[in-house]
């Protein structure tokens, strides 16, 4: 009985994964290392439950041996580091998923994937909070960073100048920063870009997508600018695959560069 409860408890943890993490890849085909990381633990679940019996006495005769035990502890120790510095900042980057609206001078907009000549569905939900905070806060003006990918007719910037435009925000008010490929040169190009303006900052608020802030406040941090998050809200079917992807590009872009 008890062993028919924990299968019973795995297989609902699976499946709750499973529908967590399966959203990108039904909608938008997307298959990032987020959306295989978490179908990957679902798949490995399911065939725990499949095949429970010879796994658990596989591993009870392996750790049977002293080389064994040494091994098994071993393997332990290192996925208690991974599941721990992946944890706190996976932590991290929920904690930094809600926006502290504040009045700044500047607005950074991040890019994200453009097709052809039109924003992609991230690029969109940027382009309108954008839009929201530009037309809430009229003095403000908007950095729009982002360069030119494959499959992008155009630069991520001077997509959301063209949509920013034709929504009605002043063109003065709009400054293109068309070089970046990420987000660390995100932050180094437009703030040189301002210096070289005569415009020093110390703080600045940013649009990106809620999984996307935190990230994007450690960069800012880097580059001597406290930043501010005015997100743009991701569904609940895709939030976790992000995070999780973007969990990943903390550990290697924050926690080990």
């Amino acid at each position: 009985m008890k062993k028919k409860i924990v299968k019973l408890l795995i297989i609902l943890v699976a499946m709750v994964t499973t529908v967590f993490y399966i959203g990108p890849l039904v909608t938008t085909g997307e298959h990032s290392i987020g959306v295989l990381s978490g179908l990957g633990v679902s798949v490995l679940l399911f065939l725990y439950v499949l095949f429970f019996d010879k796994i658990n006495n596989g591993v009870k005769n392996f750790n049977s041996k002293k080389s064994g035990k040494i091994v098994t502890s071993l393997v332990c120790i290192v996925l208690a580091l991974g599941i721990g510095v992946g944890g706190f900042a996976f932590g991290n980057v929920v904690a930094h998923s809600k926006s502290n609206e504040k009045n700044t001078d500047y607005v950074i907009v991040l890019g994200c994937m453009v097709r052809g000549d039109e924003p992609g569905i991230f690029l969109r939900g940027r382009i309108n909070k954008a839009y929201e905070y530009l037309t809430n806060h009229p003095e403000s003006k908007a950095i729009l960073s982002g360069g030119q990918g494959n499959g992008e007719n155009i630069s991520e910037a001077q997509c959301m100048y063209n949509v920013l435009c034709e929504k009605g925000i002043e063109a003065s008010r709009l400054i293109i920063e068309d070089e970046s490929t990420s987000t660390k040169e995100n932050f180094e190009n437009s703030l040189s870009l301002l210096k070289k303006s005569g415009v020093n900052i110390d703080e600045i608020t940013v649009v990106t997508n809620d999984f996307h802030e935190y990230r994007a406040y450690e960069f800012a941090k880097r580059n001597g600018v406290s930043a501010y998050s005015y997100s743009s809200k991701t569904p609940w079917n895709g939030y976790m695959p992000f995070a999780t992807r973007e969990a990943i590009a903390v550990v290697y872009q924050i926690y080990i560069k």
